[in-house]
């Protein structure tokens, strides 16, 4: 019997729901690619449910790795190191959709079913501006004010030629309320 750990579930999850689609893929073919019984998946997911919500917990963790752990430059202000960071996360979620649009889709479809994780992404997301800018409290409204660039939703519209001046002309509003 094959040696399971978690790690290797997810990564042969990804591999069939790529293959077959979320719907399609059910344990019993995780199971199967693995070399293991139910029983033994079991001890590691309650269901497929769970299974699934750790799959885009990982994906939203490692794609957000590089915004949470973002510090300031030396040097800079905290208005301009906010400007940065906010940029960052707007060509973040742009590149995440560029590189691969079925599993960014799959991905922040299944994460916007699941609000409990999305809340908790953008509470992440709140406290780290709270921290660049020094605001406390602001968080969850400049994560708001810049919503246009990184929310799923507006992926399909993130190619615009105005995007990046769009960017700006959000900034400019958002900026002149800050100290």
């Amino acid at each position: 019997m094959a040696i399971l750990n978690k790690e290797r579930i997810l990564s042969v999850t990804e591999e069939i729901i790529i293959k077959k689609g979320v719907q399609k893929t059910t344990l019993s073919d995780i199971a199967k690619e693995l070399g293991v019984t139910h029983a033994a998946f079991y001890k590691h997911y309650k269901n497929k449910e769970d299974l699934l919500q750790q799959l885009a917990l990982r994906w939203l963790e490692t794609t957000s790795k590089e915004l949470l752990e973002w510090v300031t430059p030396k040097g800079i202000s905290n208005k301009d190191a906010l400007h940065d960071w906010l940029w960052l996360l707007a060509t973040t979620k742009k590149k995440l959709y560029h590189n691969d649009r079925r599993m960014f889709r799959l991905y922040t479809d299944y994460l916007e079913r699941t609000q409990v994780l999305v809340v908790e992404h953008l509470k992440q997301l709140a406290q780290k501006a709270e921290s660049i800018s020094g605001l406390n409290q602001l968080g969850p409204a400049i994560i708001t004010a810049f919503v246009y660039f990184h929310n799923p939703y507006f992926a399909d519209r993130w190619d615009s030629e105005f995007y990046e001046e769009m960017f700006e002309d959000v900034w400019r509003l958002v900026s002149n309320k800050l100290p």
